[in-house]
């Protein structure tokens, strides 16, 4: 249990919404397993004490907003669409052989009261993301949603193993459910290992342009770009003044400002200038990317030194 809390205090930095699963989790299996309190009671003391700084750091100072996480949101991201339809679309015949290997009874239930127990917590991950947003993208529910599937799908699997263990019928539905659980996730598996869908990233002169940036300029340079997905920038190991917008709003971080005011650099505006120091710009990059989402004053530009061309990629210097 100490190693478990160890594992647990660092999911902060790493992943936030694994680290409220399996702390609330916890919490749940620790009431219900109380005659273990001291073994519980360890486990949170030394995830509380790794955590707790990490916590304090990443949110002190933080442009992040707590607001954008939180809200009442029922049905996940089902929009108008149905509750119970929506789930069924999207999972099949798995919620009703889950509630099927629960209640199945012969002489005893298929699942035994411990296990019960240990799995009732793992609920709440199907509840609270169907009753509340927990991040500012809707779909990000999907992050907690998941814990319910993890324990789920081991209450599946022995509903289809103790009907393999029946008569030949009794087989041939087990082989049937399970070809119908598992289809969909081969599909897509299927489509990626046969490079169906392939899509370009960097082209080869972004690629060089990256390598040529990467020697011309210091680790700690903040570079300016277009705010988008794939600049080369992002193979140098370089600061960026901002990424990609919907990547940023999705951690809740509020970005109007600085993409108003990277367009207003990129136009030439009267005050580009002033806000290049600002942000403690370094250099900036003009490519095919920035004149395809924005307006790109070549004029205000040219007064500073260039120093990286490879084709249409463009690095400037601006800090002399």
């Amino acid at each position: 249990m100490l190693a478990a809390g160890v594992v647990a205090g660092l999911l902060p930095l790493v992943h936030a919404h694994s680290f409220i699963v399996v702390m609330g989790v916890g919490a749940c299996l620790a009431l219900i397993n109380w005659s273990r309190w001291r073994e519980w009671l360890a486990f949170f003391v030394v995830a509380s004490v790794i955590s707790i700084p990490q916590l304090l750091w990443s949110t002190h100072g933080s442009a992040v907003s707590t607001r954008a996480f939180i809200g009442w949101e029922f049905g996940w991201d089902s929009g108008n669409a149905n509750f119970f339809w929506f789930w069924f679309k999207n999972t099949g015949l798995f919620i009703p052989l889950l509630v099927a290997a629960l209640l199945w009874k012969t002489d005893d239930y298929l699942v035994p009261r411990k296990l019960l127990f240990f799995f009732l917590p793992f609920t709440f991950c199907f509840i609270v993301p169907n009753m509340i947003k927990l991040a500012p993208w809707i779909w990000d529910n999907v992050k907690v949603l998941f814990y319910w599937w993890i324990a789920s799908a081991p209450i599946v699997a022995l509903l289809l193993a103790r009907l393999w263990e029946g008569r030949a019928w009794h087989r041939t539905l087990a082989g049937g459910l399970l070809l119908v659980l598992t289809l969909a996730g081969a599909l897509d598996i299927f489509a990626l290992i046969t490079n169906q869908g392939e899509y370009q990233e960097f082209d080869r002169d972004g690629v060089t342009f990256a390598e040529m940036i990467k020697q011309q300029t210091p680790p700690s340079t903040t570079i300016l770009h277009a705010p988008i997905h794939n600049t080369p920038v992002f193979l140098t190991g370089r600061r960026s003044l901002m990424g990609y917008p919907g990547h940023i709003w999705t951690h809740g971080i509020d970005f109007g400002q600085r993409e108003a005011d990277i367009k207003k650099i990129y136009s030439g505006a009267p005050d580009a200038a002033s806000l290049l120091g600002k942000y403690g710009v370094d250099y900036v990059v003009i490519d095919p990317q920035e004149r395809s989402v924005m307006t790109v004053s070549q004029d205000f530009f040219s007064s500073y030194p260039e120093v990286v061309k490879i084709g249409e990629y463009h690095l400037y210097k601006i800090k002399p």
